[in-house]
């Protein structure tokens, strides 16, 4: 079985493993996303993680996973408002150079977005829109199975519609974008300050706190997942992130708010189900740029 490398930046936690063609994940791990306004902090630890991960595998690359806009050739980061450390860095050439094998760079959306299209939820849709919720939010949409890039490589950044004009201020600058409204900051404010795991763990037990704090996530998840919907008319939505580890405790209130705030031919239509991969999508679909079937 082909085997590849793969690294998944996020805005919080950097995810590490190799990946079999078949979208199985043979070993991982992660390491904190610390730049210290320095990018040679976070590239050590990827290094040093990594590393013995492939040291006696034959690997065909290491596909990187980045959160945030990248340039034409896809060998830097050019714009992400929670990793601006790493905007302008030649990721890709510095990594090649310290792992000594070849690398590619794909926007995190992306990446998992593909990856729900060859191995998970996303299967057999013929317009997918992949929607990634964690530190930040992002899309991938895939029409025909082929990736759509406007802007920065990618759809766009489809975290930062606004959705209310008297929301929570954004990374970016502005108030009220999806992004601010459904991010785990979000869900950590309206918990009292809980993290996502505590919540969806308080949730589980059923504390009511946490129970409205997802109920309100997910309302707001779901009305930008409404505001999204006419311009790329999916048949599919699939929610992934380190904030959707909370299942149908965020999807159930999307889908109510999808279908209060959707066009009546969109709510018949369009699917809205969970990613299959538990956070780990970004780095199968990593991989899956040196595993594409031959």
């Amino acid at each position: 079985m082909r085997l590849a490398g793969a690294i998944d930046i996020g805005g919080t936690r950097t995810k590490i493993g190799v990946v079999g063609e078949d979208g199985s994940v043979l070993t991982h791990g992660a390491v904190r996303t610390s730049t210290d306004g320095e990018p040679a902090p976070l590239v050590d630890a990827i290094v040093a993680a990594l590393q013995p991960m492939v040291a006696n595998r034959s690997v065909s690359g290491i596909g990187v996973s980045v959160a945030g806009f990248l340039d034409h050739e896809r060998g830097a980061m050019i714009g992400n408002a929670n990793l601006p450390a790493l905007c302008g860095f030649p990721l890709r050439r510095t990594l090649e150079e310290r792992l000594g094998r070849d690398c590619r760079l794909e926007v995190d959306s992306n990446a998992s977005t593909v990856a729900e299209y060859r191995f998970g939820a996303g299967r057999g849709s013929a317009r997918l829109l992949g929607i990634a919720v964690g530190t930040g939010v992002g899309g991938g949409v895939l029409l025909g199975g082929k990736l759509q890039r406007f802007t920065g490589e990618c759809a766009g950044d489809l975290g930062h519609v606004v959705v209310t004009p008297k929301g929570r201020r954004c990374t970016c600058g502005a108030l009220g974008c999806l992004e601010a409204m459904v991010c785990s900051a979000a869900l950590s404010e309206r918990a009292g300050g809980r993290s996502v795991s505590e919540v969806v763990k308080g949730a589980r037990k059923g504390d009511p706190h946490c129970l409205d704090a997802l109920t309100e996530t997910g309302w707001w998840l779901g009305l930008g997942l409404a505001s999204l919907s006419p311009l790329f008319g999916p048949d599919r939505i699939v929610i992934g992130g380190g904030v959707a580890v909370a299942g149908e405790y965020l999807l159930e209130p999307a889908r109510m708010s999808y279908g209060v705030h959707a066009g009546d031919d969109l709510k018949k239509r369009v699917q809205i189900v969970g990613s299959s991969f538990d956070g780990w999508e970004g780095m199968i679909g990593a991989a899956s740029l040196f595993l594409e079937p031959e």
